[in-house]
């Protein structure tokens, strides 16, 4: 149930990096329309959002800067003034950004009520990010989707950014698409295991694009979930929902076919590999095995075709 309950608050969660947070020049062109009808705090709100859709935009911080810096909010202002100055050696707007940095970090010192500076926790959840990441842990508290989300909750800004979420996105990926191969090899895997590719592509999803293949594959996995804790009902929904998300893998229809089966339906299950699985010898087995039920001489037939007439491949 772990992983169940890590995709109820990840479902909740917002985008982390990338266009699922919005569009950058939408939001870059609100905080211009805030900053100059001088909400300033609005303003510095809009710029942040477009930092974590393009983090490689470097001029977004410089606007990020002096819209916090006018709404009081000065630590904010002198980080992004920083992560600027740092990212753009050489600029016509640098030395300009450097002179109203250093009135910034003036004014910093001697303020009152600013948040903490959490220069130091950025630098101890990157490392902290990076390390699971090493490790192959992407879920869990610790895992390192937390680390990135933490970052990006506390305000963290560069455009390093990008990179992390690219890394977390390929690694999340490769895990769900890693179970899905196991089961499709028909590795007996434990349900939470098989639920956890739910969560991996959405973190996928929010550090970039969601997978081409993420619809089919969680309906698949969820399914065998469902099929494994016998509620063959639910079961068939999930394996008719992978069907639809990508009709040409036939394993999805031969596990709808089974559900059917094991739910006590199995003339529909015959009906639905017999659409979608045709020539596969399963499908002949399974007509075979019913019309032996339903009349010995239409079974005898069916089982002399099958033993006689289908080819299968020669034994090595």
């Amino acid at each position: 149930m772990v992983a169940v309950a890590l995709w109820a608050s990840l479902s909740l969660a917002e985008a982390l990096v990338g266009p699922g947070v919005g569009n950058a020049d939408a939001l870059i062109s609100e905080g211009s329309r805030l900053y100059n009808k001088k909400q300033y705090a609005k303003s510095a709100d809009q710029y942040l959002k477009a930092t974590r859709v393009d983090p490689a935009n470097v001029a977004t911080y410089l606007q990020l800067g002096r819209a916090s810096v006018l709404a009081k909010q000065l630590m904010r202002g002198c980080y992004a003034y920083r992560v600027f100055l740092k990212s753009v050696p050489d600029s016509p707007d640098r030395k300009k950004a450097a002179a109203e940095s250093d009135q910034c970090e003036r004014k910093l010192k001697n303020a009152k009520g600013q948040p903490p500076d959490l220069s130091q926790k950025y630098v101890e959840t990157r490392a902290a990010f990076f390390a699971q990441l090493d490790k192959g842990v992407v879920l869990g508290p610790e895992g390192a989707a937390e680390e990135l989300r933490t970052l990006v909750r506390e305000g963290y800004l560069g455009p390093e950014l990008a990179d992390m979420a690219q890394k977390l996105r390929a690694a999340a990926v490769a895990e769900a698409e890693g179970i899905h191969k196991r089961a499709l090899g028909s590795e007996k895997l434990p349900a939470e295991t098989l639920r956890s590719a739910r969560p991996l592509f959405q973190i996928a999803a929010d550090s970039g694009v969601a997978a081409a293949n993420s619809v089919g594959v969680t309906a698949f996995l969820d399914g065998l979930a469902e099929f494994g804790e016998r509620d063959f009902k639910r079961a068939t929904q999930h394996f008719g929902e992978a069907l639809r998300a990508d009709p040409a893998n036939k394993e999805y229809a031969f596990y709808r076919g089974l559900s059917l089966y094991q739910a006590g339906d199995k003339l529909g299950a015959l009906k639905a590999l017999e659409a979608d699985l045709k020539e596969d010898p399963r499908t002949a087995v399974l007509r075979t095995s019913l019309a032996l039920g339903n009349s010995p001489e239409v079974g005898a037939s069916e089982l002399e075709r099958l033993l006689f007439s289908t080819r299968f491949p020669a034994e090595k």
